[in-house]
């Protein structure tokens, strides 16, 4: 039985999709579900939107993360882990574009990311994410988290670009 966090931000955006895929997984696992403003609650502990510290604490304590391809993904990665992410589509109303989708696209190809396209794939995935993360933590660790000085470079450099040299 694995420790499941499912979370999809703090966003206007309800997400139904992702939070009626997590049903199944609610009866042979310990889930909780940040739920935003979805209209579905799942049948395991739920809120609506929860304190950062709050989640914070549950991200640490979670064997699993399921998130939204969002703000989250980067955050389960930097600390030290692989998360599940499913994209919101604005097809489906989940989104106003499909940044999310181009985004997890990008991920998945050199990310330490499960992208899940297919929301009936979850099951599936919780139970071989032990595995799956091992290998992609291996394969595709990410860059060190850029510095302040670097930034303050980065922020100079475009400047002068934008103002025709001038910083």
């Amino acid at each position: 039985m694995a420790r499941i966090l499912v979370t999809v931000g703090m966003g206007p955006w309800p997400f139904d999709r992702l939070i009626g895929a997590v049903a199944p997984l609610c009866s042979d696992h310990e889930v909780f579900a940040q739920t935003g403003t979805s209209s579905l609650r799942p049948p395991c502990p739920h809120e609506s939107f929860i304190p950062a510290d709050e989640l914070g604490k549950r991200m640490d304590e979670a064997d699993v993360i399921i998130t939204h391809a969002g703000n989250t993904v980067r955050l389960v990665q930097r600390s030290g882990r692989v998360p599940i992410a499913v994209a919101r589509t604005s097809a489906l109303g989940e989104m106003g574009n499909d940044h999310q989708v181009a985004y997890l696209r990008q991920e998945e190809r050199s990310g330490p990311v499960v992208a899940v396209w297919d929301v009936r794939d979850l099951p599936r995935e919780v139970a071989r994410h032990g595995e799956r993360q091992a290998r992609l933590l291996e394969e595709r660790p990410l860059p060190p988290a850029a510095t302040p000085e670097h930034i303050v470079e980065v922020m100079t450099s475009l400047s002068a670009r934008l103002c025709g040299g001038r910083p």
